[in-house]
């Protein structure tokens, strides 16, 4: 789908971009990673002509780009930047409408089109169309600049650090939310990122550059268990055994748990403690609630007095979360068992501290054999 053969791109006799040679198959997300200045950025610019090659070709979904018109090859590529981009006079309706505007969409096209973007990108087009980007938090702009660059239904799209402008938490989320629309549209994606673990998390394979050159370029558990020099291995970090639970989703690991309701019996409490430490309290929805720890019960109790009620989100973790992920909450909270729930927040089981220790020794055993 892409595909770069011998591209160099020299600034004052240094090259910025080193002979890279790169192919990235359809719907693939390919990441470009490594330290500040290795030719990333140029390289995606590159791909979209925003710069041109001193020497080599590249190829878009089978075309030699240097015989396309600049404006019409990125027409027809998204391309979404850390700093998003939108146009601060046009609401969030204008500022996705850009690309089909240009394109000559007729306007009933283009309102359907951005409505259905606004939905993908789950953001409800009834309060969000009208917005503008002074009125949007860092993460619903970037989503807004996703969508703008999927407007005309692009098959490659361009990501330049398109989370590095957010806090940590939102982050997180965004990585979660990208995974599942990358899971529907199977785009052929190239993104660049400072950050390893938004790397191992987000991508098919991993592309580590150092001064302009390709260094490694493989699958995140080949990078992680077989660098191919002492570069990429200290790049990697010692934690690479940790770095690989990005890899590894909760929902494999979930397994089902005795919960009780703050309307169940006290026979169904001592039932569902009967062999655990303590037990999950869910709400009539089956949200979790909090939970009950065997310590904490004496012969006569009720259900709400002997609860630790905890937020539902800083207590759990989601079935589209990684083991990592819930290994930190898990830390942090100093649990051995987290509830895990659905996308819609209800009940799907529990992951517990020894699942992610049997997961661990599973993916030693495989690096190993």
């Amino acid at each position: 789908m892409i595909r770069l053969e011998h591209v160099t791109k020299v600034y004052d006799v240094k090259p910025a971009v080193d002979d890279l040679s790169l192919h990235v198959d359809k719907g693939e997300v390919c990441i470009l990673i490594g330290p500040s200045g290795c030719g990333k950025t140029t390289t995606l610019r590159l791909i979209n002509r925003l710069v041109e090659p001193t020497s080599g070709k590249i190829w878009v979904n089978d075309e030699d780009t240097s015989t396309v018109k600049p404006e019409i090859l990125r027409r027809s590529i998204g391309y979404a930047i850390q700093s998003v981009g939108l146009f601060p006079h046009m609401n969030v309706s204008e500022n996705i409408a850009v690309v089909p505007g240009l394109l000559g969409w007729e306007k009933t096209r283009t309102s359907r089109r951005t409505e259905e973007l606004l939905d993908l990108v789950g953001l409800d087009p009834g309060v969000y169309s009208q917005k503008y980007p002074a009125q949007l938090s860092g993460g619903e702009a970037q989503r807004i600049g996703v969508a703008r660059a999927l407007a005309a239904d692009p098959p490659v799209l361009l990501m330049d650090e398109p989370f590095g402008a957010v806090d940590p938490l939102t982050r997180q989320r965004l990585q979660g939310w990208f995974i599942r629309l990358q899971q529907r549209l199977k785009k052929t994606i190239i993104l660049v990122t400072h950050d390893l673990d938004e790397a191992i998390r987000l991508a098919d394979k991993i592309a580590i550059m150092q001064a302009g050159k390709l260094v490694q370029y493989d699958v995140p558990e080949t990078i992680l268990s077989r660098p191919a020099n002492m570069f990429v291995h200290d790049f990697v970090g010692v934690d690479r055994a940790l770095k690989r639970l990005s890899r590894v989703g909760v929902k494999r690991y979930v397994r089902q748990a005795p919960t009780v309701t703050q309307q169940s019996s006290k026979e169904d409490v001592l039932s569902a403690i009967e062999h655990r430490r303590s037990v999950w309290v869910l709400d009539e929805g089956r949200h979790p609630v909090g939970w009950i720890d065997r310590a904490n019960m004496s012969n006569e109790f009720s259900i709400k007095d002997i609860t630790f009620y905890a937020d539902q989100y800083e207590m759990s973790v989601t079935t589209s979360d990684t083991l990592r992920d819930a290994l930190s909450k898990m830390l942090g909270l100093g649990f051995r068992s987290i509830p895990v729930v659905d996308e819609n927040g209800r009940f799907a089981g529990e992951l517990t501290l020894a699942d992610i220790e049997a997961a661990t020794s599973e993916m030693e055993n495989s690096s190993h054999g």
